[in-house]
Formats: C-alpha cells, sequence, structure tokens
C-alpha cells in the first residue's frame, strides 16, 4: 500500500510569519493542491503534518468539503525541531501497512502529477539495494522524494535523524533522478521569492 506525506508544519517566518501552504495558485491553497496531486497519482493515503499554522490549515481543509475526509491530519508538537520530528509524526499517522512512502513540501507551487508519477516509477525501477529516490535539478536534490520499509522503519526508530542526514551518512543506498526542470526543487520561503517565481515561471502566488 502507498501513502504520502505533505509538510506543513512550517512557521513561514521569513515569509513574514504566514503559512506559506495558504498561498494561493490559481485560487487554490497550495497545500490542497499537493494534496489533490497525490490523490491523482493513485496516492492511497495522504497523511498533512501541521505545527504553527494548524488551525488556519484545518480550516481550509474544511472547505474543502470531500478532500478533508480523504487526509489524516497529525500535529507535530515541536515544530521548530527539524524537519525529521515532522516526517515522524506523518510516518506514524500513515500506519505499519505503508510499505511505499512519497513525501513533499507544501510549499512547492510547480509540482505537477506528472512528477510525482515519475517518482514513482523510479521507485518501482530502482537497482537493488536502493532504499531512498530523489528528484535532482542542476546538482540540487529535490521533492518529492520516496522510500520503502526498510528506511520508514529506521526513521521511525530515530530520535534525531531525518532523510536528509540519512542520505548523506549512505550515499550508495540514495539514487537520485535527474530532471531537466525546476519543478522538484522550486519551493518559496521568502516574498523575494515570490517575484522570482513570477519571472522566471509565470506562476503567481496570492495570499
Amino acid at each position: 500500500m502507498r501513502g504520502a506525506i505533505v509538510m506543513a508544519a512550517g512557521a513561514g517566518r521569513r515569509m513574514g510569519g504566514r503559512p506559506k501552504g495558504l498561498l494561493r495558485r490559481e485560487g487554490e491553497p497550495l497545500v490542497l493542491r499537493q494534496v489533490r496531486l497525490l490523490r491523482e497519482a493513485g496516492l492511497e493515503r495522504v497523511a498533512l503534518v501541521l505545527g504553527h499554522h494548524a488551525e488556519a490549515i484545518e480550516a481550509a481543509l474544511q472547505a474543502a468539503g470531500p478532500l478533508a475526509g480523504q487526509v489524516r491530519r497529525v500535529r507535530n508538537p515541536a515544530p521548530d525541531a527539524g524537519p525529521g520530528g515532522s516526517l515522524r509524526c506523518g510516518l506514524a499517522a500513515l500506519g505499519a501497512e505503508i510499505q511505499e512512502v512519497m513525501v513533499l513540501l507544501a510549499d512547492q507551487p510547480l509540482l505537477e502529477v506528472q512528477d510525482l508519477q515519475a517518482m514513482q516509477a523510479a521507485w518501482r525501477e530502482r537497482p537493488a539495494g536502493v532504499e531512498l529516490v530523489f528528484p535532482q535539478h542542476d546538482g540540487q536534490p529535490g521533492h518529492p522524494i520516496v522510500f520503502g520499509a526498510g528506511l520508514r522503519a529506521l526513521l521511525l526508530g530515530s530520535a534525531a535523524a531525518g532523510v536528509r542526514e540519512w542520505r548523506r551518512a549512505h550515499p550508495a543506498q540514495a539514487l537520485a533522478v535527474p530532471v531537466a526542470h525546476a519543478r522538484c526543487t522550486t519551493d518559496v520561503d521568502t516574498p523575494e521569492d515570490l517575484v522570482r517565481l513570477e519571472r522566471a515561471h509565470g506562476v503567481r502566488l496570492e495570499p
């Protein structure tokens, strides 16, 4: 069974304290866009990890109607402790029966369903011994990443390490999938990022 985690626990301090996942692309909040893409890509179960702006994101999810019933929400009690904690919250919320996990960020405005499908295909076709696949553009790693039950168990059993730390410690078990576009490596952290996004890609995000 396949599952996915959307990471949406951050405070958005460099964006002026606003929830980045509630920035809207063509009227659709990014966090809801990510959930929709995951469902379109065939992910059976989606967990949304909340933190600083949990109430606001919950309200947006409830306003989405039927989509709300397709998402497991979990709140990270220590969202400033690093992404590893949020990831463990999401893994626990998915349930032990999930054998393939995809992780993406709430503030990736350029992702399309074909990007998710490409990473699923890369996971299915991975060489023996590979425990993690991730997209890479111009030498920069991005999301969504995909891993299986073995790495899931290791991450759940570690109180500190996240995927980035594991990947650096086990490079032979992590497969970089080259992509020719910046969709998987583009997120938004600052107001300046919003300006660059519109100039470079023609995508405008509204509050």
